[in-house]
């Protein structure tokens, strides 16, 4: 007579294996740190998990991009000051050179010294650049991706300094006459108004990091919700699966040992 296993036994065997399953998740979610390792184990929760990490990884790159954009403000704000503090020396040279006391040797080497800050912020402007990209030398902008989405850039402003101060005529400025006075306060207004964009940029990128660092954090805490092990829970789960797999040893040999006494007794 062949002996089969019961229903009962089937059950505890399958009721075993499905244990063992669920204690090698645990396994690997407390070896790896993830709860989601798989995407039979929580379908819904990986597609957000996905989303959410994706949102969080685009949000750190535009912080760093929105980091480069400032850094490039605050290069051609430097250049600006530069060539601020080079239009006052030579607004005093010039206030200088129209003093009539001067002789015209006096005042040809007042006008030299003028020529050489004039020189000087032509250089400052050709160098004020970021990555190669120039700042003051040619009017545009550039484009900034401020966001994970296609729809969030912001755009800074550049500037074509050198033609917009010669049209101001500070480059042919002659600092012995009265008009000149006029000029440099032109070019210095002219200035003024391009380190006020500049600041106003700076501002709007400073907001734009502030909220996205918010939102980045945001994201990271709902990622590691869904993503990160519960160790407590997990723990304590799979201590719970283990007595239950120990008891499903047990069944399962209580089982067996039916088994073999009915052969016993058939066999006697």
């Amino acid at each position: 007579m062949a002996i089969t296993v019961t229903g009962a036994s089937a059950g505890s065997l399958n009721q075993f294996n499905q244990i063992q399953t669920r204690v090698n998740q645990y396994d690997q979610q407390l070896a790896s740190g993830k709860r989601i390792n798989e995407s039979a184990i929580d379908p819904a929760g990986l597609q957000v998990f996905l989303q959410l990490q994706g949102q969080e990884l685009g949000n750190n790159t535009a912080i760093k991009n929105s980091l480069d954009g400032i850094s490039a403000l605050q290069i051609a704000e430097g250049s600006v000051n530069q060539v601020n503090d080079s239009l006052q020396q030579i607004r005093e040279l010039s206030v200088q050179a129209q003093n009539g006391t001067l002789n015209s040797n006096d005042k040809a080497s007042l006008q030299k010294q003028a020529d050489a800050l004039l020189e000087g912020i032509k250089d400052a402007i050709s160098k004020s650049s970021f990555n190669g990209q120039s700042l003051l030398s040619q009017d545009g902008e550039l484009k900034l991706q401020t966001g994970p989405g296609s729809e969030n850039s912001q755009n800074i402003t550049t500037y074509n300094l050198t033609d917009s101060l010669e049209e101001l005529g500070l480059f042919s400025i002659d600092i012995t006459e009265s008009a000149a006075l006029d000029q440099l306060d032109n070019a210095q207004n002219f200035l003024t108004t391009v380190s006020s964009e500049i600041g106003a940029n700076q501002n709007r990128l400073d907001s734009t990091i502030n909220q996205l660092s918010e939102t980045s954090l945001n994201s990271a805490e709902a990622v590691s919700r869904i993503g990160d092990t519960d160790y407590a829970k997990t723990l304590s789960e799979r201590s719970a699966a283990l007595v239950q797999q120990e008891v499903g040893v047990a069944m399962q040999a209580q089982a067996n040992a039916n088994r073999g006494l009915v052969l016993n007794l058939l066999a006697s």
